[in-house]
């Protein structure tokens, strides 16, 4: 469900309450609830470890948020919940919230560790008439929308093909965590999103493969990266590309026309919040201010107050997304993962 029904506060006034306060509530949740609604908003963060918490307040449990918005005043269904904690704690976490009183969800991705789990989620959102908003970086972005306004105005002639690509080193984190089991996991939900924004339904699965990442202590099975090949109901075919052995940084979106090539450079870290759009061979560019992170929370925020539209996905796109996302994972392994010099190959 994507509307809210009551419209009696505005985005400022709606309070915030974070879930999980590791790198995603922290770092990205929290940063971004700063830039885009306010720096000095209060924020609940709800964590068994004790955190703090610039401008907010810690409670250590879901109890100590509830009782802390009633004793301020605050209804609980008027409060904007962030469930920032594992996936694998996402049904169980919007349960208690629910039965608490919650009804205003920010979620993030992925919906659920499988598909099959994401769908009991989306169950019950449907059943509790809760309104879920799954994050959604790219299709949120400035650059996106840039790009889908040329595409519409002709200037490409009709997409036939979408490429993307979202590379980066990730030798020292692959190395200290194992929180991935592989590079389906690391930047292709991202990018299997917006394949199904941009493309729309998916027919097939054309392909996939994974590789290991070369570390010198010997190489990390399926962690080198991976890419999937798409072919929609429109008759467009797409690949997605990450490689996580990538001595630099990209997010590059190609989408291939009748009557020419767009490509979209997507920001590739917070240092520089500017990417860039162009018509390949034509002097035609445009450099965009390009904060999606944040743009997904402010559009969130407002369409809570019933002051905006949800920002441009749903739970849907995500539960469909995490089924090809399986099935790209289940085609790749069930042969041996590539070796890189196969990978390049």
């Amino acid at each position: 469900m994507t509307t809210s029904k009551d419209n009696s506060k505005s985005g400022a006034e709606l309070r915030s309450v974070i879930v999980g306060y590791g790198r995603a509530g922290r770092d990205l949740h929290h940063r971004a609830l700063r830039e885009a609604v306010g720096a000095h908003r209060p924020v609940t963060v709800v964590d068994p470890r004790p955190a703090d918490v610039p401008g907010g307040r810690w409670v250590p449990d879901v109890r100590g948020a509830v009782d802390a918005l009633r004793a301020g005043g605050h209804a609980v269904a008027d409060a904007v919940f962030h469930v920032t904690v594992p996936p694998d704690a996402h049904l169980e976490c919007l349960e208690r919230l629910l039965a608490a009183g919650a009804r205003r969800f920010i979620l993030e991705k992925p919906l659920a560790p499988t598909a099959q789990d994401a769908a009991h989620l989306v169950d019950l959102v449907e059943v509790t008439g809760a309104v879920v908003l799954p994050m959604s970086v790219w299709p949120a972005s400035r650059v996106t929308e840039v790009a889908e306004g040329m595409v519409a105005a002709g200037t490409i002639g009709e997409p036939v093909a979408y490429h993307m690509e979202q590379s980066k080193p990730r030798f020292r984190r692959s190395l200290e965590t194992r929180g991935h089991g592989s590079a389906f996991e690391v930047e292709l939900p991202h990018q299997l999103l917006l394949a199904l924004h941009l493309a729309g339904p998916v027919a097939g699965l054309t392909g996939a493969r994974a590789w290991d990442l070369p570390v010198p202590s010997g190489p990390l099975p399926w962690l080198g990266g991976a890419e999937v090949g798409l072919r929609h109901a429109s008759g467009a075919v797409t690949t997605l590309l990450t490689d996580l052995a990538s001595p630099v940084r990209r997010r590059r979106l190609h989408v291939h026309g009748t009557e020419g090539t767009l490509v979209a450079d997507y920001p590739v870290s917070g240092d520089d919040d500017f990417g860039q759009v162009r018509i390949a061979g034509r002097p035609v560019r445009k450099v965009v201010a390009d904060a999606p992170l944040t743009r997904f929370i402010g559009q969130a925020y407002a369409h809570f107050a019933g002051e905006g539209p949800a920002p441009r996905s749903d739970l849907a796109l995500h539960l469909e997304s995490m089924r090809l996302l399986d099935a790209a994972r289940a085609t790749a392994t069930a042969g041996s993962p590539l070796t890189t010099k196969e990978a390049a190959a």
